[in-house]
């Protein structure tokens, strides 16, 4: 029985072996690529909705202060956040979206490079999620009903979910570990 063909183990400082992405075979790599596909797919998604809020748009709403009230939880649309932040949204999940694609690439270097933005996207992904069930739960005078129902039933769970998506990018079977 061969054993697959993975990376060298990563030389080094510690610190910096940190860094590196863990040694995985052709095959694993294969078999994350629809995780990869899926979570870069639903970044480029969401990303397109806020290009969209960013140009203007109130889709999937009618007017502004009801697309405020359910994606940011304030009552006003005076409140909505300027064109400019919302277009850096845009472009940290399209960059995210880009990245969790190259983590599956067959060139070592092209994935260590991506995990320097996958793994701290997940971290606030994840930290989004949890706080949003938290605030929503603890909290529910912070915000608006509307937006609590929303953040409860799709804003929170696809964070945790998009989060598991790029942690799930770091699998390394055991065989592949020694």
């Amino acid at each position: 029985m061969s054993v697959p063909k993975s990376d060298p183990l990563p030389a080094g400082p510690a610190a910096l072996r940190v860094l590196m992405p863990p040694p995985q075979s052709t095959v694993t790599l294969t078999r994350l690529r629809p995780t990869a596909a899926v979570t870069a797919l639903t970044l480029f998604a969401v990303g397109v909705i806020h290009a969209a809020w960013a140009a203007g748009s109130t889709w999937p709403y009618h007017d502004a202060e009801t697309l405020t009230r359910s994606v940011l939880g304030v009552p006003s649309a005076e409140d909505f956040p300027p064109a400019g932040l919302t277009l850096a949204v845009t472009g940290a999940l399209g960059v995210t979206g880009a990245a969790a694609l190259a983590r599956t690439s067959s060139t070592p270097k092209v994935r260590q490079a991506a995990r320097l933005l996958t793994l701290p996207a997940a971290a606030v992904l994840g930290l989004r999620g949890i706080g949003g069930f938290a605030q929503s739960l603890l909290a529910p005078q912070a915000s608006t009903p509307e937006f609590r129902r929303n953040d409860l039933r799709l804003y929170s769970p696809l964070c945790l979910a998009l989060a598991a998506g790029l942690i799930a990018l770091e699998h390394h079977p055991k065989e592949e570990q020694s």
